[in-house]
């Protein structure tokens, strides 16, 4: 752990070394979720996020990912063409189109999850949400 003493030059040059391990790391663990896999990790990523919320709108996806709407919407688009989402216009506002996973979709997630343990996945949730609340002690300090 670093000390106050250090100059602020090392000290930031420790920070941005530690941001880069973490950053390093989240990496390897979204490739180890998805190394065998053909879909990019972003595909991966918001069916995850389409599997965890049920549906998003393009506009959603687009504010998530920091795409432009069209980006968001080729995102989609590659997911329905292997049929892993759908689209759902709703009855009262045909305006509104929602994205949610097809039981193919589901099907697909639950395969990535299957590669691990029960215990494994115990393991790294509580990993991960200890990961949480260190992020969330530097929020409360900034």
């Amino acid at each position: 752990m670093l000390t106050v003493n250090k100059k602020n030059d090392d000290i930031v040059r420790s920070l941005m070394e530690e941001m880069f391990h973490i950053q390093l790391k989240s990496n390897n663990f979204m490739r180890l979720l998805t190394f065998d896999e053909d879909l990019s990790e972003n595909l991966v990523l918001l069916m995850l996020r389409l599997k965890l919320f049920g549906f998003l709108k393009i506009t959603q996806i687009a504010e998530v990912f920091l795409l432009t709407p069209g980006a968001a919407t080729n995102m989609c688009d590659k997911l329905e063409r292997l049929g892993y989402a759908e689209r759902i216009r709703l009855q009262d506002d045909r305006r509104i189109v929602r994205v949610a996973l097809t039981k193919k979709g589901e099907d697909r997630m639950d395969a990535i999850f299957s590669k691990f343990s029960d215990e494994q996945l115990l393991t790294i949730t509580n990993t991960l949400a200890e990961i949480n609340k260190l992020f969330k002690n530097i929020e409360d300090i900034t």
